[in-house]
């Protein structure tokens, strides 16, 4: 005897095994009844786009100062409207990947709208030339997010908006390459100017030397003199030359640089031989000899 299941067992077996494959396989978080409309302020309201999680609106939207951005749809777990614990709005910039988010207002029943007028996204954003708006919602349990773009829009700003942004922030960055432009080496004054100041110099010796034999000058001290010092006379009159010839190749070829490096080889040797020749001439006239 052979015993076959009735319609009845085959009905519950089915039941139950839907039930089962229901738990073994989680559903997914989705929005139907979608639609995007955009308003400008004092105008009539634009028509409104639908779209889908699987087929975004496709052409590109304009959104200028006066517009607000209205979008409705419809939260589903699985096929059940319920409302998500999180949806949200993202609006991001392709280019820098700088992003917002703007939170729905969702009803128990799953119906949300979002209300977003261009005053609201930031500055930042809107100095894009294109912003990316994606849905995002989920929840706790084992149902799987959502996260699709939806549409793309283009801020344009009017000539008040644009001059009211603020400057671009400070960006510490690789700058670009500087190349140095060097004043040219200063160079000495033409040479008759030279001519006639080395003409008035020269011109004043002869009253030097009037004045010094005037003043009662004696040349014949010079052997004594060099006796009694032999070392400090010649090397501070020594000095005294280098010390001109010194300005004159800084006048002809060398740099302040140089220049102050060869004075400061030359100023103590000066300073100990012009104390000890003096030191001697000293000497010479407390003895009363002139």
């Amino acid at each position: 005897m052979k015993l076959l299941p009735s319609p009845s067992n085959l009905l519950a077996a089915g039941l139950l095994f839907g039930q089962l494959i229901s738990a073994v396989t989680p559903s997914s978080w989705t929005f139907t009844d979608a639609t995007l409309q955009i308003s400008q302020k004092g105008a009539e309201a634009g028509a409104k786009q639908r779209f889908t999680t699987t087929s975004p609106i496709s052409d590109a939207l304009t959104l200028k100062t006066t517009d607000s951005l209205k979008i409705l749809l419809t939260t589903k777990e699985g096929d059940v409207a319920k409302r998500p614990h999180q949806l949200f709005l993202f609006v991001k910039d392709t280019s820098s990947e700088l992003e917002s988010f703007f939170a729905f207002d969702v009803k128990e029943s799953g119906k949300a709208r979002l209300d977003l007028a261009q005053k609201d996204i930031p500055i930042a954003l809107l100095t894009s030339p294109s912003l990316s708006l994606t849905v995002a919602l989920g929840s706790f349990g084992q149902s799987s997010p959502l996260s699709i773009e939806i549409a793309k829009v283009t801020p344009v700003l009017d000539a008040a908006a644009k001059k009211a942004l603020p400057s671009p922030p400070l960006k510490y960055q690789k700058l670009d390459e500087i190349h140095h432009i060097f004043r040219a080496e200063p160079r000495s004054p033409p040479k008759i100017i030279s001519l006639v100041f080395l003409a008035a110099v020269a011109g004043c010796l002869p009253v030097l030397f009037g004045a010094w034999f005037a003043l009662s000058a004696n040349v014949s001290h010079l052997p004594k003199s060099l006796a009694a010092s032999p070392i400090a006379h010649p090397l501070f009159f020594g000095s005294l030359l280098a010390f001109e010839g010194v300005f004159l190749a800084y006048y002809l070829k060398i740099n302040i640089f140089q220049t102050l490096g060869a004075v400061a080889v030359l100023m103590p040797v000066a300073a100990i031989s012009g104390s000890r020749a003096l030191r001697e001439v000293r000497a010479r006239r407390l003895n009363g000899e002139r």
